[in-house]
């Protein structure tokens, strides 16, 4: 049993065909699928229908994941909020123990300062 796929000139059907021995000894060419164009184009269809389904599902994947995670980010912004008050007043409290250093430090330097004198004629 010998198959081809023969394809006339003429658009209209696409034949696969067999070449068999009959009851009568001859070979003969047998039909076994006729395939219409409409046939042809209504299957492309499916598949690319199928396809463009398949991305289709898989943007909207991603959009709803992105909302999601803009969601769980709203949800998470009064534990944020807390954790840079905390940030913010851990700084402001270094800042003034800083200032207040700097404060005593200068004061210790300007006393020194003021009486240059004193510690001439001591030492």
């Amino acid at each position: 049993m010998t198959m081809q796929l023969i394809t006339f000139s003429r658009r209209e059907d696409i034949f696969l065909r067999v070449y068999m021995i009959d009851s009568w000894q001859k070979w003969r060419i047998v039909r076994l699928l006729i395939l219409s164009v409409e046939d042809v184009y209504t299957i492309g269809c499916l598949i690319t229908g199928f396809l463009l389904f398949g991305v289709g599902g898989y943007l909207a994947y991603r959009e709803i994941r992105k909302t999601s995670a803009a969601v769980l980010a709203i949800v998470r912004l009064p534990g944020m909020y807390d954790g840079i008050y905390r940030a913010i007043s851990t700084q402001t409290e270094m800042l003034r123990e800083l200032n207040r250093r700097l404060d005593v430090i200068l004061t210790q330097d300007r006393r020194q300062v003021a009486v240059p004198g004193l510690r001439g004629e001591m030492g």
